[in-house]
């Protein structure tokens, strides 16, 4: 069996990702870390969190907001609030860490212990759209049709900062949330728990103290709307 630990939406909260990492290692038992790309944006600490991804991520895929500091995004693909962040990152990047979010992948296919697995930060049809539905109906067929192109055991998705684990027949799929920017009402850090054998999936919401990440905000001058979000989770 292989137990793999399944982060995404990171976006430059060092303490957010510290909280998870000490999380992992507290347990003992996973056998590496999937990052499912938005590393950066949003928040004021893009180094050191492509760092930390760096030395603890197997494999990393690349998020929306990380090609946006590369420049693979336009700017009208962000709200102005986003893009701010983006612009700033930009200034204060270290360049091998530029240089190693350019190289990353934008969708990839990999098999642990028999399992295909396929990993895309937002969509597996278009890779930074959100991979969602209205109703049941139609997040049933948008399953069906996407394990149907896949032809994976296990779908793994970000970018809505949205946990959900779901079944599609023999399939899974899994959104483990954000580690950096909840939005589903509850603060803190999200990530998930792959086991292979059997193929199943295990949702993790840690607490932690994201004060310092606010008060770095302030300092420097940085929308004060992201830090409140942090406080609601939305």
């Amino acid at each position: 069996m292989v137990r793999i630990a399944v982060i995404s939406d990171i976006h430059s909260n060092i303490y957010g990702l510290e909280a998870v990492l000490k999380d992992v290692e507290k347990r003992k038992n996973i056998d590496e870390i999937i990052c499912l790309g938005d590393i950066v944006g949003y928040y004021p600490f893009p180094n050191e969190c492509i760092e930390l991804v760096r030395e603890n991520c197997s494999v990393s895929m690349l998020g929306n907001h990380d090609a946006g500091v590369v420049g693979d995004e336009p700017a009208f693909y962000f709200n102005p609030t986003a893009y701010e962040m983006i612009t700033w990152t930009k200034k204060i990047i270290k360049k091998d860490n530029l240089t190693w979010i350019s190289k990353l992948p934008r969708k990839k296919n990999i098999e642990r212990n028999g399992r295909k697995i396929f990993l895309v930060h937002g969509s597996p049809f278009q890779t930074f759209d959100y991979f969602l539905a209205m109703d049941s109906n139609e997040w049933k067929a948008l399953l069906k049709e996407a394990f149907y192109k896949i032809k994976a055991d296990l779908l793994c998705v970000g970018h809505t900062h949205i946990p959900v684990k779901d079944k599609y027949k023999k399939h899974q799929f899994l959104n483990p949330g954000s580690v950096g920017q909840p939005r589903n009402g509850k603060p803190g850090a999200f990530y998930a728990i792959v086991n292979t054998t059997p193929l199943s999936i295990s949702m993790v919401h840690l607490k932690y103290d994201f004060s310092p990440v606010q008060e770095k905000m302030k300092e420097l001058g940085l929308p004060k709307s992201l830090s409140e979000r942090l406080n609601e989770g939305f």
